[in-house]
């Protein structure tokens, strides 16, 4: 089992977001930043509900930056995807 030590997330959430699900202990900012990356990265138009409730959280400039965030991360894997980077061994 891999261990994420460091990142802000426990390992068991951390476990249930990349098997594809919403972990149900989140707290109230990191579902609403969880509900924003899963809506923003499916496609489509941001659920205007779900841009308000990330607004009255983080704050017009926070939740701009909060998607300026997973747009660059979406970017970045599609690029290393592109060129079949390798994970690197010390994140296996």
């Amino acid at each position: 089992m891999p261990t994420y030590k460091g990142r802000g997330l426990s390992d068991e959430k951390l476990e249930t977001i990349v098997a594809g699900q919403r972990p149900s202990d989140l707290t109230r900012e990191e579902g609403i930043a969880y509900d924003m990356a899963a809506a923003l990265v499916s496609g489509g138009t941001l659920p205007e509900l779900t841009w308000r409730s990330a607004v009255r959280t983080f704050g017009e400039a926070g939740a701009a930056e909060l998607s300026y965030l997973i747009g660059l991360y979406c970017m970045v894997s599609v690029t290393l995807n592109t060129f079949d980077v390798p994970v690197p061994e010390s994140a296996k």
